[in-house]
């Protein structure tokens, strides 16, 4: 039985249920330079952010993946408070973002010794923390691939093929999603180890398609955020292609913002279920599609 390994360790994947692939509890744009838990209060996010998981469980809302990486804010131990108060699985991950957010160190090394630092994460935890990660989180700029970013790219391919998690790149647009796919196929790992995150900001279908067709997973993240309107459409195309079960829906919501009083204003998890879902019923879209 496939596995899935969350804050508080490993679930069969049979038992994570309904899914939101990608939201946010708490984020950090300072960057890899002033990066540290000591900009926030670990018990205010956790008392501001455990009504928002606990309303999305209200909603059937089973598992939870949380996409702050590296340097922006990644607090396992947040995290699993929020895991073990709510009752929700939370998934953290390893990998890293994009310049301007990334270390001087991940530009002096080799991919290969990044890769063995992220493949360290998973088999010993993040930092003294003993939490492993349950999926690989990197990102691009929405035009061609950049050296750093081939690098990153590369690390994410080679700790894949290492540990088995799958990788989430913030893309956005259909060319540097092309340039990853050339890179994992150069690395040997499965397009379906791959996700296209914020695909809805591809204005050009035919790119989304030449994606998909590949094998790789269709993140259509911005619900309640872009228009639902827009999500929609983009949903029913990928529908009629027959790409159903490579589409992933979330809201890229939440973001408790680290140096904002009170984290500023997170935004909730309950698009989907509320608004989104019952929109695509009326076009003859169901649960099993």
């Amino acid at each position: 039985m496939a596995e899935l390994m969350t804050v508080t360790g490993p679930i069969d994947a049979s038992k994570a249920g309904v899914v939101l692939p990608h939201e946010h509890i708490l984020v950090d744009f300072g960057g890899a330079a002033t990066a540290s838990p000591d900009l926030y209060d670990a018990d205010e996010v956790v008392g501001t952010m455990i009504p928002f998981v606990e309303e999305i469980r209200e909603l059937g809302v089973e598992t939870f993946v949380d996409c702050s990486p590296m340097y922006l804010a990644r607090d396992p131990v947040v995290l699993q408070r929020i895991s073990l108060a709510t009752g929700v699985n939370i998934l953290t991950n390893t990998g890293q973002y994009k310049e301007p957010f990334l270390p001087q160190r991940t530009f002096e090394i080799s991919a290969e010794e990044l890769a063995n630092e992220w493949i360290n994460e998973w088999e010993n935890g993040i930092g003294e923390t003993g939490i492993k990660p349950g999926f690989i989180k990197t990102a691009v700029h929405p035009r061609p691939l950049e050296p750093v970013q081939e690098k990153v790219t590369r690390a994410a391919a080679k700790t894949s093929r290492s540990t088995g998690l799958t990788i989430g790149t913030h893309t956005v647009k259909g060319i540097p999603a092309l340039n990853i796919l050339a890179i994992l196929e150069d690395e040997g790992v499965d397009p379906a180890k791959w996700i296209f995150i914020h695909a809805h900001n591809e204005t050009d279908f035919d790119l989304v398609r030449m994606v998909a067709k590949q094998g790789a997973w269709i993140e259509l993240d911005g619900i309640g955020n872009a228009p639902d309107e827009d999500t929609l459409a983009m949903l029913l195309k990928l529908l009629d292609s027959g790409y159903e079960d490579q589409v992933l829906l979330s809201h890229d919501a939440g973001w408790y913002t680290v140096g904002k009083p009170n984290g500023g204003t997170p935004r909730p998890y309950t698009h989907l279920h509320r608004e989104f879902l019952p929109l695509i019923r009326q076009f003859g879209v169901s649960e099993e599609s």
